[in-house]
């Protein structure tokens, strides 16, 4: 009798699980049907195709956040809360929820806005001027009707996550058959933070400047680019789109080149054995660490670099068919990767400079300093380190032989890829004559000074590529913050030009009052424009600043942060805030109405009122009696840089 019921249990557990497996692939054709298409022409494969024959790559890229960059829409992908939660984006209601192991939105509908957006006039927060047919007409966006759309994609799994939807599909009759196009998926406009399990305005997420225009992408033409695998926008006719990819998100052929020749080769043991005797390069696939050093820095500048195509016939190519560069090939030919023209520019350069200051100021520091993360190809490309000698991304990085967070090879957090050219005395057993810090403290750290965190990307500061010396000229002439006062919080620019002239003879520039008396670190945080109070914010928080300027004096005036019209800004600020005495357990919603956010500023001040200690002084104003200078205080922020502040990351 037992064994009866065994045998019918089993049989009812496997007619279940061959239910729930049905449906689930079912289920994923549906998503499939709404989604870019795998396109295995051109001669690509696939990862999984690799995973026979390279195990142990395969598990080192599967954990990395490249292969996630964009994913299908499913329970192992989707980190966001679609519990019915309601959030306010840009004045707009949106709630997110989960039918079964689907994932909706009901929003405005997205393609009424997108279309008002891009090709309305702005005439107030929620209201376009708009033609159609000819005539001109006022679109208020809260009247948009209301639609529930499919969240087929994902972007994103490490800092936050956004979300695709599914969009119109656009069909072409022919005589025989009909062949659908489309799916133009477009962005809900919410950002879910993993680490503060909280939706967000999609504004909030980048530094983006007040009052600019809404923030409007399609995957198809704008993210396909770097967060897909030989992504294929699909342009069909002017404004309809076929769109493949060879893989969703960062897949092995986006470093190594199509690879279905090779893994067809390889698929038998019999030509793997073959192979060892022979010479011949079958169906060989690109290894980027056996390419020179320029060649290989190029596969990863496919995305990580600043750049337009070389002429209009290269960009509509692009546009029909995917991109033409192929890992290995000399991408210069195809792309012409734009460089800043620097703070003493050729009449010429200068002209371009006053032209496109717009764009220049959205990925540079006005000397010419990278600022827009994702950019560090073109930060690198012209750096001493990289034009006369041999580094490279994989100088100091690896896709497989790396924690995931950075894709840092073992040990490269300190010297060890500098020394491997720098390997005189100076840098290595006597690097104390070069740094004038002691050897093992953070000082000495080739990183800290040759490569700070000047670079703003994903809600915090971010390494620099782009190789140089400490300079207290730059901050001078430029705004730029310098490395020397991005760790010695508490010291001024003063300060830091004479350390730099009397220890590398660096010239000395005239300084006005603020300049010699205050922290430059309070320069910036205060009366700095938002690029500048992001990258001191951060450090307020950073432990090697803590640890050198003391952290008991940086509350009270990151505190003046929490009510910055800037989301970004507001969120660093309390991040670093967090990691000061006493206020571990401070709350504060970043995305709060502005009136609670002053509330919670005012509070963070009286908070700090009442603990006892921390640095006092001029520099860092604040009197010997443990008092605010809040006249001066108030004279910073008075005259604030409010320009406009936009950073494509």
């Amino acid at each position: 009798m037992a064994l009866a019921l065994s045998i019918v249990a089993a049989i009812l557990f496997g007619l279940a699980y061959g239910k729930a497996s049905s449906a689930r692939h079912t289920e994923r054709q549906a998503l499939l049907a709404l989604t870019p298409r795998q396109d295995k022409t051109k001669g690509y494969t696939s990862s999984a195709s690799c995973r026979a024959c390279h195990p142990s790559q395969y598990d080192s890229w599967h954990k990395s956040f490249h292969r996630t960059m964009t994913q299908l829409a499913g329970t192992n992908s989707v980190m966001g809360r679609f519990d019915g939660t309601e959030i306010v984006s840009g004045g707009l209601l949106y709630r997110v929820y989960q039918t079964n192991d689907q994932y909706w939105a009901q929003m405005p509908d997205p393609e009424i806005i997108m279309k008002a957006v891009e090709t309305g006039r702005r005439i107030n927060d929620h209201t376009y001027q708009i033609r159609t047919n000819g005539v001109l007409s006022m679109l208020d966006l809260r009247s948009v009707p209301r639609v529930n759309k499919r969240v087929v994609m994902t972007t994103g799994s490490h800092h936050y996550q956004t979300y695709w939807v599914e969009g119109s599909v656009r069909n072409t009759q022919t005589q025989t058959n009909e062949t659908k196009y489309g799916n133009l998926l477009q962005t809900l406009p919410l950002v879910f933070l993993p680490k503060e399990q909280q939706w967000i305005p999609r504004d909030n997420a980048f530094m983006t400047a007040p009052n600019s225009k809404r923030m409007i992408s399609q995957w198809n033409h704008h993210c396909i680019k770097c967060h897909s695998t030989a992504g294929n926008p699909g342009l069909v006719g002017k404004n309809t789109f076929d769109t493949r990819t060879a893989e969703l998100g960062i897949s092995c052929e986006a470093c190594h080149g199509p690879a279905a020749g090779h893994a067809d080769h390889y698929r038998t043991p019999l030509a793997r054995y073959a192979e060892q005797f022979s010479d011949g390069p079958a169906a060989k696939v690109v290894n980027p660490a056996k390419l020179d050093h320029k060649r290989s820095s190029q596969i990863c500048g496919q995305c990580h670099g600043v750049y337009i195509y070389q002429d209009e016939k290269a960009g509509n190519e692009f546009a029909r068919n995917g991109p033409a560069y192929r890992p290995g090939d000399d991408i210069h030919l195809i792309r012409y990767y734009i460089q800043h023209p620097g703070p003493a520019p050729t009449p010429m350069r200068q002209e371009e400079l006053q032209k496109n200051r717009g764009f220049f100021r959205e990925r540079w520091w006005d000397d010419g300093t990278i600022l827009a993360g994702g950019r560090e190809f073109t930060a690198m490309r012209v750096s001493a380190c990289y034009t006369k000698g041999e580094m490279s991304c994989m100088s100091c990085h690896s896709m497989h032989h790396s924690d995931p967070v950075d894709q840092l090879k073992p040990d490269m957090r300190g010297n060890a890829a500098c020394v491997e050219c720098h390997a005189t005395p100076e840098y290595t057993t006597a690097i104390e004559q070069h740094t004038f810090h002691k050897p093992d403290s953070t000082g000495s750290n080739c990183l800290n000074c040759h490569m700070p965190h000047t670079t703003y990307a994903l809600l915090g500061a971010i390494r620099n590529h782009q190789v140089q010396s400490p300079s207290a000229g730059r901050s001078i002439r430029h705004g730029v913050p310098n490395a020397c006062n991005l760790c010695h919080l508490d010291r001024t620019l003063d300060w830091t030009q004479q350390q730099l002239a009397k220890r590398y003879g660096h010239e000395s520039l005239p300084l006005n009052a603020e300049q010699r008396r205050t922290s430059a670190a309070l320069l910036w945080l205060l009366k700095g424009h938002a690029a500048q109070r992001a990258i001191a914010a951060w450090h307020a928080g950073w432990q090697p600043a803590r640890d050198t300027s003391g952290d008991g004096w940086l509350a009270p005036h990151l505190a003046r942060l929490l009510d910055d019209p800037y989301g970004v800004v507001r969120h660093i600020a309390n991040e670093s805030l967090k990691k000061q005495p006493g206020f571990a357990q401070f709350e504060f919603d970043f995305i709060a109405p502005e009136s609670e956010r002053a509330r919670l500023a005012k509070r963070a001040l009286a908070q700090w009122n009442d603990l006892p200690g921390g640095a006092t002084g001029d520099a860092v104003l604040i009197d010997p009696d443990r008092q605010l200078m809040e006249t001066a205080i108030q004279a910073l922020l008075k005259n604030r840089d409010d320009r406009p502040v936009t950073i494509k990351e």
